[in-house]
This record gives structure tokens, sequence and C-alpha cells, in this order.
């Protein structure tokens, strides 16, 4: 596969990335978005355009794991300008580091790396927060997005965003162990699912799942152990018939209110 045009590809489970790559278009306008799970089956995916940008969520201060699938198989041309955007809700630590190690281990420069901070989604930890709250960041996000704009446009070279609390990289590098560890067990943390009475059948979550990982039994859905913890499937259940071991029955749902459902679905 080749990517001729300048292109931004993304990885996005309740919407945030998405809205992200979205609007950061919508100032640019001459970009091509693409869904990283639409390319994910393509063995080798060739960069040949001048720009090139990736948008994802940090996950436990840690790249998705389908994004590391994709980065492996990118052959970037050496003259194309790459930035990258990591979106979080808790810390994201020095996420945008992890990736221009991986990318530089590949011959690759990251030429900038920008954190926006989006409502958070982890509803394995937390339910959503107040819609004012969300509005509130969302307003910082619009602002933040032209002032990456205006950089990327220009092509400038910019340092890779760090939390701005130091605390959060200490923690990260602290408990780097155990992370790992998670990260390693992730596909697997989808045995925790299972759904109540209040299920249909409507299928949404198998259609919803960005790496196919939902399949039915006859009306019951099955999680196949290549779960990226995204949240889709349990966020967007119509009837919050999907919960997560015991914690998520009581948690508030969320779903980004500036993404159409049907942009989701694969």
């Amino acid at each position: 596969m080749v990517i001729a045009e300048d292109t931004i590809i993304y990885f996005s489970g309740t919407g945030n990335s998405l809205q992200v790559a979205k609007d950061i278009n919508s100032e640019l306008r001459d970009f091509k978005l693409c869904n990283i799970s639409s390319i994910i089956a393509e063995e080798k995916i060739k960069v040949e355009g001048k720009a090139l940008g990736i948008v994802f969520p940090t996950i436990y201060a840690r790249l998705p794991l389908i994004l590391e699938k994709i980065l492996k198989k990118l052959e970037i041309n050496k003259d194309t300008y790459v930035f990258a955007i990591a979106t979080h809700g808790g810390a994201p630590a020095e996420v945008l580091i992890k990736l221009r190690k991986i990318l530089k281990s590949k011959g690759v420069i990251l030429n900038s790396g920008f954190l926006i901070h989006m409502p958070g989604n982890n509803i394995f930890a937390y339910g959503a927060s107040s819609i004012e709250k969300q509005n509130k960041t969302f307003k910082r996000e619009k602002k933040k997005i032209r002032k990456i704009t205006q950089l990327i446009r220009e092509r400038k070279n910019y340092k890779c965003e760090l939390s701005k609390l130091m605390i959060d990289t200490l923690i990260d590098r602290a408990f780097i162990k155990a992370t790992d560890k998670i990260m390693g067990n992730l596909h697997l943390r989808d045995k925790d699912f299972w759904v109540n009475d209040n299920c249909n059948g409507c299928k949404l979550c198998e259609r919803i799942c960005p790496v196919n990982n939902i399949q039915f039994n006859i009306d019951k859905p099955i999680w196949e152990h290549n779960c990226e913890q995204c949240a889709a499937c349990i966020q967007y259940c119509p009837r919050q018939a999907i919960q997560w071991g015991e914690k998520t029955c009581k948690r508030k749902r969320y779903r980004n209110p500036n993404i159409d459902v049907i942009e989701l679905i694969r």
C-alpha cells in the first residue's frame, strides 16, 4: 500500500482522537484522514506524502497496541514531515517520547509532538465527567488546535510535549514494569466484559469495535481476546448492558458529543 497524499492516520475508540484529527484537517484542509483500523491488514505501508500525522489516545501512558503494529509496517520517506498528537484524559507522561524512539529505530524523525487533553473515557477506572466540564475541555482543545496547525502548516520542528506535572513522568518510570505487564496482557483484559439482561442483541458493539474483537453467539456478544481497551463497546452500548467486572455498573458513560456514532462504525 502507498500513501501518496498528505495524510493523518488515527486510532479512536469513543471519538476523541477522531475529533482531533478532524479539527486539525478542518484548519489545514488538504489532509486525508485514514483510520488505522482500515489498513492494519496491509503487509507494508509506504508513505510518500509531504506530511504524515499520527493521532492516537494514550493508554496507560503507552501507545495503543494497534498503533505499534502499524508503525512496524510504515516505510516513511525521509523528506516527510511527521507530527503526532496524543490525546489523553489522565497522565500521558512520556508517551510521545516512546513514539519518537520507535520512529527513530526505523530511521524516521518525529518533527513535532503534541498533547491534547480530552474528556476522560477510561470507564474501567472512573465515570464520565459532567457536560459542563467536558465543554470546557473541548474549548481548550479548539484553542490548542489553532496553535498546532500553525506549526504544522509552516513545517516547524517542535519538541515533544510531556506531562505538565513532573510527578506523572516519575510515577510512569517508577511503575514501568507494572504498566508494561498490563500492556503485555491488554488483549486479554476483555475477559472481564459481560452483559446483563438489558442486552437486546442490537450488535452495535460488534460494529463499533475498531479491531473486530466482538462476535455474536446467537444473541450475546463474545469478546475474542484482541481488545485494545478503547472502551467503544461499553461506552456506546445504547442500553448500558455491557459491563466490565463489577466496577462499571453505576458509572456514567462517555460518548464524544462532536462525533456521530456512524463515523466510528467499521
